[in-house]
């Protein structure tokens, strides 16, 4: 992946998603088939317990799984399958981190990984999840 197209994904992740924005997720990191995204936990991601929302944890992992596919293959695609495990509590206060990465992919699928952990290192969750790419080109600038 080259500088300039790492550099539109980021944009395209970020500042062009108003869902991703307004659930503080934060696309920070991209390779050939891996994406980095961070969640800071503030008080709107988490559930009445004073931990992570599980929907905001598959918000983060589902983001992270799809930017490591575009930066493979620039083409619109969509989730068609994804399962979750919630494997441990994370804390209010600190930052989760997703490596999301391409484990395999195809001519219109795509399939891949997700693991989520808090600050210490501690595995939070785990997404698999199956892409499917819709023939349309991003709209890059």
């Amino acid at each position: 992946m080259t500088e300039e197209l790492k550099r539109q994904l980021l944009a395209f992740g970020n500042e062009a998603e108003p869902f991703i924005a307004h659930n503080h997720i934060k696309v920070t990191d991209l390779s050939d088939g891996e994406a980095t995204v961070t969640l800071p936990l503030e008080k709107d991601s988490l559930n009445r317990w004073g931990n992570p929302h599980g929907g905001v944890l598959f918000t983060m992992a589902d983001v992270a799984n799809g930017m490591a596919v575009l930066t493979l293959r620039q083409e619109s695609c969509v989730t068609v399958n994804a399962t979750i495990d919630f494997i441990a509590a994370a804390d209010a206060g600190q930052t989760l981190t997703a490596v999301g990465q391409v484990r395999q992919m195809g001519g219109k699928v795509c399939f891949c990984t997700t693991e989520i952990h808090d600050g210490a290192g501690k595995l939070i969750a785990r997404l698999n999840s199956v892409m499917y790419f819709t023939g349309k080109a991003l709209p890059l600038a």
